[in-house]
């Protein structure tokens, strides 16, 4: 068996209701990523859903034989139905095979019995996600902006997503015109004339930040080496913020960016 997640990803370049599911051993966002940076591939594709599992190759055969009938092509894993369908079933595919508690990285809570997580799949957060959807696919010839990227997160993080801005435009007043917002809730920023030093991605219960190595002392490995591997080249740290003492543990890891950029 091998732990990995199972996850439904999409890209605004396609139909609503098109949506890729399967499996990968990195972190779904890191999977999203290389798929994007394919030959041909137009758009970014970003997580919609994801579930950890004891054992995802097990769950992604079972994910496709129940979806067999939405299947786009034999040799792909695209599938058109309705989200709120794709996510009851991967998500009772999660139960069935055995779901990984990991509240900081699940959209939904972990805690929740399974009566309360379908009844929550049926409320609130498939409705959130289908209307953030129909977004994408509205603006999808359209530039985003950073309001566009707020208005994905939830409340809390939204708040530390507005104040992490404050931070880094504090730094210097030119970061106002070096701020890049981009497809897949991004935002890079830089100096003019110079190199990311800092990219930001928005997720639903997380800030991301993916930066540069700056030799802020670093003991209990709180920004994360990224592999080579995983193509962000120049930014070597990544760094998950959940809640303001996260974001307060990042500040220096930020200041440390611009100041090696």
């Amino acid at each position: 068996m091998t732990q990995g997640y199972i996850y439904i990803l999409f890209n605004p370049t396609y139909r609503a209701n098109q949506f890729k599911i399967g499996r990968t051993t990195k972190k779904p966002e890191w999977r999203a990523r290389e798929i994007s940076s394919g030959t041909g591939v137009l758009g970014q594709f970003e997580v919609l859903y994801e579930e950890r599992v004891v054992d995802c190759h097990h769950a992604e055969r079972l994910i496709h034989q129940l979806l067999s009938a939405h299947r786009i092509s034999t040799n792909r894993e695209f599938f058109e139905l309705p989200l709120k369908d794709a996510i009851r079933i991967v998500s009772d595919v999660a139960a069935e095979v055995g779901r990984i508690s990991a509240p900081e990285e699940n959209e939904l809570q972990e805690d929740l019995t399974i009566p309360d997580r379908a009844s929550l799949l049926d409320s609130i957060e498939v409705s959130s996600i289908e209307r953030h959807v129909h977004t994408l696919v509205r603006k999808r010839k359209t530039s985003v902006t950073f309001d566009d990227h707020a208005a994905y997160t939830d409340e809390p993080r939204r708040k530390i997503f507005h104040d992490l801005r404050k931070t880094i435009l504090r730094l210097d007043e030119r970061l106002a015109n070096g701020e890049t917002c981009t497809p897949g809730n991004r935002v890079a920023y830089k100096l003019p004339g110079g190199r990311t030093f800092l990219e930001v991605k928005v997720q639903r219960s997380a800030i991301v930040l993916h930066l540069v190595e700056s030799g802020v002392p670093n003991p209990d490995h709180f920004a994360q080496a990224i592999p080579e591997s995983h193509g962000w080249r120049h930014l070597k740290l990544r760094i998950k913020i959940t809640n303001v003492e996260d974001a307060d543990r990042a500040r220096p890891f930020i200041e440390g960016a611009f100041a090696a950029a």
